[in-house]
């Protein structure tokens, strides 16, 4: 498949409305020469790089068509940049890719047991209009990047211009859809109440392990030796790792919240004592969590700052019974 394909493809009235929102981005990517290395429009050749069709196509592959919204989603500019994975060198997409639906982010890798996947957020007007619902669209994906990941490769100077050139993107693909009549949502869709649909959605899909995932057996098995459970009591995400001094990590279950560190005993603390109002990172240690008063859980310490904030925001929501 190759993008002329796929817009073969398309309807008529669909293609059309791909050749008028490209052209409209790639108006926009020219006003954009700080950052053009890591602009690109479909249907359009990149200025600096000769495989930029092909690259492009990888990354609407790897971003939009692993989890399409509809048989004829339309790409409209991607942000963004490849990397190769450590032991297999595959290119992987990363960076930003919008499409007439919503904001694709990626910035996280395969590795050998977990898949790096991607963030969405839904495009929409809400009573901000299409400007602020744009600006809040965008800087919810900016701010949840890992920029540090890729401090080799993009600088605060470009971070600044990627967030100006998404904006004005959704802005004018917002315009541009309101224009035509094509329906667009009035706000937001609903946080998933399914705990492994808001793992997604948090952007924690590639450092969870489910106990039901065959590929993770062993690590359970060696938990239960160091963190036995209640009987009965049902593992929901665990964010936990191990190394040849043993298993260590932090595990939900429907009944407590349970964390190890390494050569230390076990903690848990029961779901009902959990105060969803006091869950936040320990102002001592980016590592620690407190989900109440001298209820203190450790978390791998190769989980970025995001991705920790993003744990927090899960046990709030657990601890409220709003996820299960």
């Amino acid at each position: 498949m190759t993008l002329e394909r796929y817009a073969s493809s398309l309807t008529p009235p669909r293609r059309d409305l791909l050749t008028l929102l490209t052209a409209r981005a790639s108006g926009l990517a020219a006003e954009q020469t700080d950052i053009q290395n890591f602009v690109f429009v479909p249907g359009y050749q990149h200025p600096t790089w000769e495989d930029s069709d092909a690259v492009l196509w990888r990354a609407i592959e790897q971003m939009m068509l692993v989890s399409p919204a509809g048989d004829d989603e339309l790409p409209i500019i991607w942000i963004g940049y490849d990397v190769a994975t450590r032991f297999t060198s595959k290119r992987e997409s990363q960076g930003f890719l919008v499409t007439d639906r919503r904001l694709i982010v990626k910035d996280t890798i395969d590795l050998v047991f977990s898949k790096g996947e991607e963030r969405q957020y839904p495009l929409y007007v809400g009573p901000t209009g299409i400007a602020g619902s744009a600006s809040t669209i965008a800087s919810a994906a900016i701010e949840s990047y890992d920029w540090e990941g890729a401090a080799s490769l993009v600088d605060v100077e470009d971070a600044e211009w990627f967030s100006q050139l998404l904006v004005s993107a959704i802005t004018m693909i917002l315009e541009t859809l309101t224009s035509t009549g094509a329906e667009v949502a009035d706000e937001p869709p609903p946080s998933s109440s399914d705990i492994r649909g808001r793992v997604k959605e948090l952007g924690l899909g590639s450092e969870v392990k489910y106990f039901d995932d065959k590929k993770h057996a062993k690590h359970f098995s060696k938990f239960a030796k160091k963190m036995p459970l209640d009987e009965g009591e049902q593992v929901l995400a665990s964010f936990s790792d191990g190394t040849l001094a043993g298993v260590y990590g932090l595990m939900l279950t429907d009944r407590n919240v349970r964390s190890r560190d390494l050569m230390e005993e076990p903690v848990s603390t029961p779901r009902s004592q959990v105060d969803a109002a006091a869950v936040r990172v320990s102002p001592k240690s980016e590592h620690k969590i407190i989900v109440a008063a001298g209820e203190v859980h450790d978390v791998p310490s190769h989980l970025s700052e995001n991705e920790t904030t993003a744990l927090v925001t899960l046990i709030q929501e657990w601890a409220d019974l709003q996820i299960n």
